[in-house]
């Protein structure tokens, strides 16, 4: 939404003055449903083998990201006649509320915070040589959990710009 300046002014006034002339806000929002990915058939550290189902016959969850952006013009002009000079004054927010969006997931479990592998036959076997080994492990447990933490299996969080803009 935007308020004219000028004769187009019709918004409020405070001690006759025109507070939001040029003002403008938007809200913009993006949603989409879960984009395709192929599932893996055995759960491998970090990852998948083999391949189960349909070639990109997964889906990863929905996402939904809101921006908005808030600005302000000022004529930086002294009369009507010259051609126009202005400063525009901005804030923009992306992922304003902040939303957990998944953009990847590991190919076996389909989650972006497990991949299967701790549980499967192998991990089970990994998880017993270490206990035959004399290692601890909890602390196994711990940093592979640390490590399957991946965050470039999401969007960026919330994101603040504040900015200027010249206009000539």
């Amino acid at each position: 939404y935007r308020y004219g300046s000028g004769k187009r002014y019709d918004g409020p006034r405070l001690f006759g003055a025109r507070i939001l002339e040029d003002f403008g806000i938007n809200l913009n929002l993006t949603t989409y449903s879960g984009r395709p990915y192929t599932a893996s058939a055995t759960p491998d550290r970090f990852q998948g083998a083999g391949t189960r189902g349909d070639l990109n016959g997964s889906r990863k969850p929905w996402n939904a990201i809101t921006n908005l952006r808030v600005d302000k013009y000022f004529s930086l002009n002294k009369d009507e006649a010259s051609k126009a000079v202005g400063l525009t004054v901005y804030l923009r927010v992306q992922n304003l509320l902040n939303t957990k969006n998944v953009s990847s997931v590991y190919s076996y479990t389909g989650s972006p915070v497990d991949d299967g592998w701790l549980l499967s036959s192998q991990g089970q076997v990994a998880q017993d040589n270490i206990v035959a080994s004399g290692q601890n492990l909890q602390s196994y447990i711990d940093t592979y959990n640390w490590r399957v933490q991946n965050p470039n299996l999401y969007l960026l969080p919330r994101r603040i710009f504040v900015g200027l803009e010249f206009n000539f």
